[in-house]
């Protein structure tokens, strides 16, 4: 195994690609196709994220077709300075539990995405 691609499925790509670039800051890689996109990538420094939608999703997995968005993971994500990111998005997400030291060594705190995905932000202390 060599790598993992994090694909997540949404109904509106262009309103969940706002949400990581305008609130998170990430940049827009690629779109395909180029009018009326059903796949997007997104990066910002060594995360990057696809999203797919619905309806070209599920014509490769079916499965996905009825599911609910969000699903019950979390996008663990490490990043340096945890206090910047929380004190400039608590206000524009939702945050699902507020910044905290945990008893193994970091400061985490837990938002969601605008489709329901659970992002979980950590920084080593």
């Amino acid at each position: 195994m060599k790598n993992v691609v994090l694909e997540l499925m949404v109904d509106n790509i262009q309103k969940s690609v706002s949400f990581y670039t305008d609130i998170l800051g990430f940049e827009k890689e690629f779109e395909f196709p180029e009018n009326n996109p059903t796949f997007v990538s997104i990066a910002k420094d060594e995360i990057k994220i696809s999203f797919f939608k619905r309806d070209e999703f599920s014509k490769e997995i079916p499965k996905f077709k009825d599911m609910r968005l969000g699903g019950s993971f979390a996008l663990n994500i490490e990043i340096d300075d945890i206090q910047k990111l929380y004190d400039s998005i608590k206000k524009k997400a939702t945050i699902i539990k507020e910044l905290y030291k945990t008893n193994y060594g970091t400061l985490e705190f837990t938002m969601e995405d605008s489709d329901g995905y659970v992002l979980l932000f950590k920084q080593n202390i």
